[in-house]
């Protein structure tokens, strides 16, 4: 079991980094307009900020802790995507997200698939967040085709189950 200290500032960065990462994953594959990306990013808030109410990891428990030490004010510090090329932009993505199971497996190799797992579940809230396609709020779909091939590509880069 780990906490923050056992962590260099750029290690901590990536694992507090990452479920937003994973968010941004799903938001990259079918955007869904302005209201649309706006939910999806509170999606992945609510992620974390539920993360703390369920029974996780300790890294996770730390991480949700200095959020509420914050005042959940604070936002994970982002490293830069690529802007431009999709493919680019879902690569490095990904790789910031590997910095952070990288630094797990090193340092707390019983908390990796509970990790990659939570990953997976602020994927899931964010492709359930908005509705895709449909005509002002009406019709549509709650996960689109190409979100649910997010998810699966974003599972199979995990090793996890979609």
């Amino acid at each position: 079991m780990s906490k923050k200290s056992d962590y260099s500032p750029e290690e901590w960065k990536s694992i507090t980094g990452a479920p937003y990462l994973a968010g941004l994953f799903i938001t990259m594959a079918d955007p869904s307009g302005i209201g649309g990306v706006m939910k999806e990013a509170m999606a992945v808030g609510k992620a974390v900020a539920e993360a703390g109410a369920n029974n996780q990891t300790e890294v996770i428990k730390s991480l949700v802790e200095g959020l509420k030490e914050a005042g959940f004010k604070a936002k994970a510090e982002l490293p830069d995507v690529p802007k431009g090329d999709l493919a680019t932009a879902k690569a490095a993505t990904f790789d910031h997200m590997q910095k952070a199971i990288t630094a797990l497996s090193a340092k707390s190799p019983s908390e990796v698939e509970a990790y990659k797992a939570w990953l997976m579940t602020a994927a899931k809230k964010v492709s359930e967040a908005a509705k895709e396609g449909g005509f002002l709020g009406f019709g549509g779909t709650l996960v689109s085709d190409k979100e649910q091939a997010a998810l699966k590509e974003l599972a199979d880069k995990l090793g996890v189950t979609a």
